[in-house]
């Protein structure tokens, strides 16, 4: 009987032991044995502790996208999982949710908001165009695990939408939805609000960090000045409207 609480006070202590030592463990040191669980992320110039760190820069397959800061929830972690509220910040970028490595490798995102500038997704279109306005949104859900995409679903708004080419054309509001499919892609539509005088409509395919789409754009009620603006945005069509084709990196941008 002695033998056995001894060992139980052993067990207790040693358990106390770690959790201190992991409590205090430094943020650089953690990320430097568990980085290979990261995928598609990565940390530079990590501080703090594993529990509230930050680091001063992060990016998605190679994109930066700025700072990160991050506060660990400690329950979690007896089931093997690593659940964090992260906030990243960068010069023109605002990302805020939660990520979730589960034990099985996978990473989860949930409730995931962000804010970027439109000027981000210009190198789609091959330089060609000059993008105006904010696209912001909400990644309800995603799971990146064994290098695929999954499970992803969320919806999106460009507002104070603009393109500067041969000409400078305004469009009102344009939204996303988009959702994963069965292939492991992610697909979505495209449309205007209907208040402007362009009509929006396409749909894009996302298989990362690859990107295709395509939209028409013709001018409501025979606009004389929407119609102009048409013939100087993608390929005229023989109806007066415009075909836009995109193809890139889309996570992959400068």
């Amino acid at each position: 009987m002695r033998l056995l609480k001894t060992l139980v006070i052993l067990v207790v202590v040693a358990l106390v032991i770690g959790a201190i030592c992991l409590w205090r463990l430094p943020a650089d040191v953690g990320y430097r044995y568990g980085a290979r669980y990261f995928g598609p992320l990565s940390l530079a110039g990590v501080s703090g502790t594993v529990w509230d760190g930050h680091a001063d820069g992060v990016s998605l397959f190679g994109n930066d996208l700025g700072e990160l800061d991050w506060t660990a929830r400690k329950q979690p972690l007896l089931r093997g999982d690593l659940v964090t509220d992260i906030r990243i910040k960068g010069g023109d970028i605002d990302i805020g949710g939660v990520l979730t490595r589960r034990s099985n490798g996978a990473i989860e995102a949930e409730g995931l908001r962000f804010s970027v500038p439109a000027s981000r997704f210009e190198p789609l279109f091959d330089g060609k165009l000059r993008l105006l306005g904010t696209v912001s949104g909400v990644l309800d859900g995603a799971t990146w695990w064994n290098a695929s995409l999954s499970g992803a679903s969320g919806s999106a708004r460009w507002s104070e939408v603009g393109a500067v080419g041969e000409v400078e054309a305004h469009f009102t509001d344009v939204l996303v939805d988009f959702a994963s499919q069965p292939d492991g892609s992610v697909s979505g539509t495209v449309h205007d609000d209907g208040r402007g005088n362009i009509a929006v409509e396409g749909r894009f395919v996302l298989r990362p960090p690859m990107l295709d789409g395509e939209a028409t754009l013709r001018a409501r009620n025979g606009d004389a000045q929407a119609l102009e603006t048409l013939r100087h945005i993608g390929e005229p069509q023989p109806d007066g409207s415009s075909h836009v084709v995109v193809h890139g990196g889309m996570l992959r941008l400068p």
